[in-house]
């Protein structure tokens, strides 16, 4: 590549900067600065043709926000009115949760210290 011309009104810091960039840049030859020009131009086109699908994808994660604000302003409500409902109770040793609010609740009275009641199965599926 054709070398840098020397600006005018150089500083000594501007020129020992200069100096160093073009001492890394001129590793590389002739033929493989060319190569990797080539290889930048068509990245550049590469990413001029992915920028009318950016803009797409702006434009449907900009009228998706309003949907999801909504959902947000719904979940807070339901979250506060939670009737914790059976496909959401994870039973764990001595709490109930429900995972779609996050409450911990405690077990039924009824339902303490009766260990000997419930049945336990195998992996076959048979009773122990």
């Amino acid at each position: 590549m054709a070398r840098r011309k020397k600006p005018e009104n150089e500083s000594p810091t501007e020129m020992r900067v200069r100096q160093i960039k073009e001492a890394i840049s001129n590793h590389a030859n002739r033929s493989e600065k060319v190569s990797w020009n080539r290889k930048m131009d068509n990245m550049v086109k590469l990413i001029a043709e992915l920028s009318p699908i950016e803009q797409e994808i702006l434009a449907l994660m900009a009228a998706k926000n309003p949907i999801l604000d909504n959902v947000q302003v719904l979940r807070e409500v339901m979250v506060k009115e939670c009737v914790h409902p059976y496909e959401h109770l994870a039973i764990h040793a001595d709490y109930v949760e429900c995972t779609f609010c996050f409450k911990k609740l405690s077990i039924p009275s009824e339902f303490l210290n009766r260990e000997e009641d419930m049945i336990r199965t195998c992996d076959d599926g048979e009773e122990t």
